[in-house]
């Protein structure tokens, strides 16, 4: 049975505010993303192997305990929550899946890891999000290892929050590198979930940077 949410995705353009001119999602075109020599390796920890569900009204969450280094400086983990089809593109292509996994900075500083899933294997940690988005409730195992590239290499800019309230100057790290879900588990997520992608937003003056290990 699909979940409930206040937000309708077929009506974008009712969501509110939608001023701005550093949005998300992005089409990042490789042929002009920039590479910085100031940019450093993500360190991402997850303390702690469980994950706690939680539906927002906007998409469902696991939150959970972890911390990222960005750039020399620490974040906190937050949540994870998925989207179907991607969100951002590579080159006009869209993805099947993306994760967002959001950490925010002792100042208040959100930053998100994206990552891209294709239909391949069966992910064995992807089936625990699944798990526990079916039973709505409570506690349930949580790992990374098949969620994140162990490769860190990403993409780099300065975008938003791409549900509502939408807000700027969310640093975004795209990863290089895809993973894969099965076509079955990729399947469950729409029927629970149902598509929930925003539309690719116009790029304006920003830099896209790119950093590879």
């Amino acid at each position: 049975m699909k979940a409930e949410f206040l937000i309708d995705y077929c009506h974008q353009h009712d969501w509110q505010p939608q001023f701005g001119q550093r949005q998300s999602p992005i089409d990042i075109q490789t042929s002009l993303v920039e590479n910085n020599e100031s940019l450093a390796t993500i360190q991402i920890n997850f303390s702690d192997k469980t994950a706690t569900f939680f539906n927002n009204g906007q998409n469902l969450q696991l939150l959970g305990v972890g911390q990222a280094c960005f750039n020399h400086r620490v974040f906190n983990f937050v949540q994870v929550h998925f989207h179907a089809d991607s969100e951002h593109r590579l080159n006009g292509e869209s993805f099947p899946l993306e994760g967002h996994f959001l950490f925010q900075a002792p100042n208040g500083q959100l930053g998100v890891v994206g990552v891209f899933y294709q239909v391949g294997a069966f992910n064995p940690d992807f089936e625990q999000v699944l798990h526990q988005y079916e039973q709505k409730k409570g506690e349930g195992a949580f790992s990374v290892e098949r969620l994140i590239p162990e490769n860190k290499s990403y993409y780099h800019y300065i975008g938003s929050l791409t549900t509502p309230p939408l807000t700027e100057g969310v640093e975004w790290y795209v990863m290089h590198h895809r993973l894969e879900v099965s076509e079955e588990q990729l399947l469950r997520f729409i029927d629970l979930h149902g598509k929930n992608n925003r539309e690719c937003q116009l790029i304006n003056e920003r830099k896209v940077l790119t950093y590879t290990e």
